[in-house]
């Protein structure tokens, strides 16, 4: 057997390889459970403090419970709930928590957020943790999907070149002066 074919097969099975990871893993990764800037579990009422020059920006609460909800009170304002973004995009931790709402706190004060006695989880920065969620996400996407495409392309080139080189090698060659060609 040729080395072009033999790399054609071990090309191969790197694609069959890779395939067999994703399907273990699935499409969907874990992330690592966020650094939550502060903790929820148990409910009640939860207070973040905004220094005077210090914006927190937007705030995520990830929690394990489906039913898990907070409502946020602002410095100036009253209660509010949070910009929902939707909940079972990206897993977080071992308890599989996701991300629910955000809450943006963008002035100084004493933001109160009042959660429900069945959320199990935090709130963490928005854009440290959704941000990185979704980069890894895509870069897996990019590993599942490319590393096996490119395997099988390259595994088709190497055995279409290999044969056709072949193919010219055992090809007939001109017939010696002065005999015809059959």
């Amino acid at each position: 057997m040729r080395p072009g074919y033999l790399a054609a097969l071990a090309s191969l099975a790197v694609a069959l390889v890779m395939v067999v990871v994703v399907a273990a893993v699935g499409t969907r990764i874990g992330h690592p459970e966020p650094d939550f800037a502060v903790d929820v579990t148990g409910g009640g009422l939860i207070e973040v403090e905004v220094e005077e020059g210090d914006p927190l920006g937007e705030m995520v609460l990830i929690t394990a419970d489906h039913d898990g909800t907070c409502i946020q009170g602002a410095p100036e304002s009253g209660l509010e709930t949070g910009r929902f973004i939707g909940g079972g995009l990206d897993v977080y931790g071992p308890d599989e928590m996701v991300a629910r709402s955000v809450f943006l706190l963008d002035e100084p004060g004493t933001h109160v957020f009042e959660c429900g006695e069945e959320v199990e989880g935090g709130l963490a920065p928005a854009a440290t943790t959704v941000d990185a969620a979704e980069t890894r996400q895509q870069i897996w996407a990019v590993t599942a999907l490319g590393v096996p495409t490119v395997a099988v392309l390259l595994a088709a080139g190497l055995a279409l070149g290999t044969f056709l080189r072949s193919r010219k090698e055992n090809a007939p060659g001109p017939p010696p002066p002065g005999k015809p060609r059959p």
